[in-house]
């Protein structure tokens, strides 16, 4: 062989060899050298009465929403309630598909960095609340809804106070409170809006979930009100004034029948709230609860924890003083009067949130109508 060519093929091959030690190089370092780049904080989430959120890194792709996922057959349960008085009931419609997809559907709070631990669960919340799979169902019942607002000819005010009767008067998931502090969370939980439908019954952030759904379709706008140390959720409600404790958000209790604003001493399971909430905005529209109402729900309670002690003031005055049988009858309806607004007046519920029959929980607009003619003691 020339001795060019022996040149060339040596040059040649020490070429190659020294290709190879720089690519082999160069992937090592690609394989072993410190990333920049670092996964997120493992934040420890608060959830409602019962939920922990998993939180996921930083996703490859976006979050799917409900995919429905058949089932077995199922009878939503028909959930009757009053309204100034009214009787109604609504036995919801929700497709088989929606109803077990929700269930499947993972609870996952997907991470974001550039969000805040207060973001991240304002998304984890408004997508369980407000997936379009489950728009059929809402407007189902909206539309049912929407039937009593032009049957009472009601303003918007007691419009939303219409929806919230409604959810208010879906029993509570008593439950539910046994099989959280045991840690048994199980698929499907907390309930998705569809899914308290079906079942007829929910917890507090269950029901806020469907209240928020319902009212955000009528363009309300509404938060949830989360209590971390008390573990409990509440519905807030956007109004014109500056709301409970400063949050521009009316304050309303979906585990019995209430009036907006009203803060129980006590609520179902022995809770009693003393900690600031989170505020969780899930939806902004174009209606908010007026002022003017919020000052006829104080009137209303005013009437009410003032009625037991005039009542008793008017028991004395009968016993003490001779009348004749017509004044007597009459006094002693003002008497009656006066324990009629004290006891339906108030949430009326009992420990397991079901309501008490024998005093019904009259509604705003009703309660206004009755001291209008009753108010004796003001």
């Amino acid at each position: 062989m020339p001795r060019e060519n022996r040149f060339l093929k040596v040059f040649l091959s020490f070429s190659l060899v020294v290709l190879a030690l720089v690519v082999a190089a160069f992937v090592g370092y690609s394989w072993f050298a410190p990333s920049d780049i670092t996964g997120p904080p493992d934040p420890t989430v608060e959830g409602s009465d019962h939920l922990d959120p998993v939180i996921e890194e930083e996703p490859e792709q976006e979050p799917t929403g409900l995919i429905p996922v058949e089932g077995p057959e199922f009878e939503p349960v028909t959930v009757s309630f009053t309204f100034n008085g009214f009787p109604y009931a609504i036995t919801p419609e929700v497709a088989n598909g929606v109803y077990y997809g929700a269930i499947e559907l993972p609870r996952v709070m997907h991470w974001d960095p550039d969000l805040t631990e207060d973001q991240l669960m304002e998304d984890y919340y408004q997508r369980l609340t407000f997936d379009s799979a489950m728009d059929p169902a809402i407007e189902y019942v909206i539309a049912i809804l929407r039937e009593v607002r032009l049957e009472q000819d009601l303003d918007s005010a007691a419009y939303a106070e219409l929806i919230i009767k409604y959810v208010q008067s879906i029993p509570y998931d008593h439950s539910r409170l046994e099989t959280h502090a045991a840690g048994d969370i199980g698929p499907g939980d907390p309930r998705m809006p569809v899914q308290t439908l079906v079942d007829g019954t929910g917890d507090c952030d269950e029901k806020v979930m469907l209240a928020a759904a319902l009212l955000a379709y009528e363009d309300f706008s509404v938060a949830a009100l989360l209590f971390e140390e008390e573990a409990h959720m509440a519905l807030g409600l956007k109004g014109e004034g500056s709301g409970y404790l400063e949050s521009a958000y009316e304050f309303v209790e979906l585990t019995g029948p209430g009036y907006v604003t009203e803060v129980p001493a006590e609520m179902v399971g022995g809770v009693i709230l003393s900690s600031t909430p989170k505020v969780l905005k899930l939806a902004q529209g174009f209606l908010v609860y007026p002022q003017s109402a919020v000052d006829e729900v104080a009137w209303i309670i005013h009437a009410r924890d003032t009625a037991i002690d005039s009542a008793e003031a008017k028991r004395a005055y009968i016993e003490s003083t001779w009348m004749t049988d017509d004044q007597f009858y009459y006094e002693r309806s003002l008497y009656e009067a006066a324990y009629v607004a004290a006891n339906s007046f108030r949430v009326t519920v009992d420990w397991d949130g079901q309501p008490n029959y024998e005093n019904p929980f009259m509604d705003r607009p009703q309660a206004l109508d009755w001291l209008a003619v009753n108010y004796w003691w003001q």
